[in-house]
């Protein structure tokens, strides 16, 4: 990983400086970022596809209980992986550290994989296997979510592409797991 870090700084510090920062797109990608509790936008987001559906069937329908299980596991499996097993054994400082790029209010641990990104593609990746006429929404999402954390100077490029690796693979696994159980 250290041969790619030169690759990692030049694209973080592009990313990070293609957009003008300024009060407007520090409020959008503070927002995005949610100061880590972006489980309270995805839920959101969970809410309203399901109160979207143009079946005509009860909240509590097998359907519904299936996608929101299969939601909350990988969602939680994804945020348990990141923050207890590969930040630990990847220890990588965050981008500030080497001041790279100013950070706008950065939590203090390691930095590989983004949590955020994870969590981000996690949720479209569940939202997206129930929801496919609204797919690209969720995972546009996913992307601005990721994307706003290299804005906000808290992780590099290579952080929000290895967590939204971690996330859609948690995911996809969860979801493989819960249709085999249904069979």
């Amino acid at each position: 990983m250290s041969s790619l870090f030169p690759l990692d700084v030049q694209i973080t510090y592009f990313l990070n400086q293609i957009i003008p920062h300024n009060r407007t797109f520090d409020a959008l990608f503070s927002f995005l970022s949610l100061r880590g509790n972006s489980i309270v936008l995805w839920i959101g987001i969970l809410v309203i596809a399901i109160l979207l559906q143009k079946r005509k069937q009860s909240l509590i329908s097998k359907r519904n209980v299936f996608f929101m299980s299969a939601f909350i596991i990988s969602f939680f499996l994804t945020s348990l992986t990141n923050h207890f097993v590969l930040k630990n054994i990847f220890q990588r400082p965050r981008p500030y550290v080497y001041k790279i790029v100013k950070p706008l209010d950065c939590p203090k641990d390691y930095s590989f994989p983004s949590g955020h990104a994870s969590s981000a593609f996690a949720a479209a990746t569940v939202l997206s296997s129930f929801d496919k006429k609204r797919r690209w929404v969720y995972f546009l999402a996913a992307v601005l979510v990721s994307l706003s954390r290299i804005y906000l100077g808290c992780h590099y490029f290579f952080d929000a592409v290895g967590g939204a690796i971690v996330g859609y693979t948690i995911s996809w696994m969860t979801l493989k797991l819960f249709s085999f159980r249904r069979r």
